[in-house]
């Protein structure tokens, strides 16, 4: 089986939500989430964070001094860098073995599950696809640009429990192995396997908005536990 090596990129600048991934959700700051979670799944060989921020690396050694930290360069730091830039330079500097599977966690996913880890390492372990990603099944009815619908036909709408919904793209990982990435240069490619998550990963924190919507279910969350 192959190693799963978990890189997670972030940037100490951040424009829609201020220093986002150490600003405290739910009692931790928000890059403590997909961590514990990778941890807690037990998937992992090696976890990475990887960023620019001196207080993130401060705040790791002393509370997860399990996770290893890479310092990004300014270049890969900036907000117009593709994020396949700073996964090549990681590789570059780290040098892990081509078979090993590079899994891109994103911290601004905080309700990523280690379930959702888990099936991630079950689909690695059966699948033999090239590529990896998450997605989450929605019932919601799709419309494309042109006033058409995308995912029904208007004489045929069906009733919504015997819809089986479309699939959106998360953000929440994305897993190729280190070969695959360097050939290519992306994070997927070849055939890629779909790994469906579980209802809270399409919480993508990016604007204000966002980070309202994830206080409230970590909240809810809590109060569950």
């Amino acid at each position: 089986m192959p190693r799963l090596i978990y890189l997670i990129p972030i940037r100490k600048g951040s424009k829609g939500v201020p220093h986002k991934n150490m600003k405290i959700l739910g009692g931790k700051p928000l890059v403590a989430w997909v961590v514990d979670a990778i941890t807690a799944s037990h998937t992992a060989a090696e976890i990475w964070v990887v960023t620019d921020d001196d207080r993130a690396e401060r705040y790791l050694a002393e509370a997860r001094p399990h996770v290893r930290v890479y310092r990004r360069s300014a270049e890969s730091a900036t907000d117009t860098a593709p994020v396949i830039e700073v996964v090549r330079e990681f590789i570059d500097a780290i040098r892990p073995a081509p078979d090993d599977m590079l899994v891109l966690a994103q911290a601004t996913s905080p309700f990523t599950s280690p379930d959702d880890f888990r099936r991630l390492r079950q689909s690695i372990d059966t699948a033999k696809a090239d590529s990896y990603i998450a997605c989450l099944r929605t019932k919601r009815f799709v419309w494309n640009h042109d006033g058409t619908p995308a995912s029904y036909r208007l004489d045929a709408k069906p009733m919504r429990q015997a819809f089986s919904g479309t699939l959106i793209e998360t953000g929440a990982f994305y897993a190729s192995s280190v070969g695959a990435i360097e050939r290519s240069s992306s994070l997927l490619s070849g055939r890629i396997e779909i790994v469906e998550t579980s209802p809270g990963t399409d919480v993508d924190i990016d604007e204000s908005i966002d980070w309202l919507k994830a206080e409230a279910l970590a909240k809810a969350i809590t109060m569950i536990q």
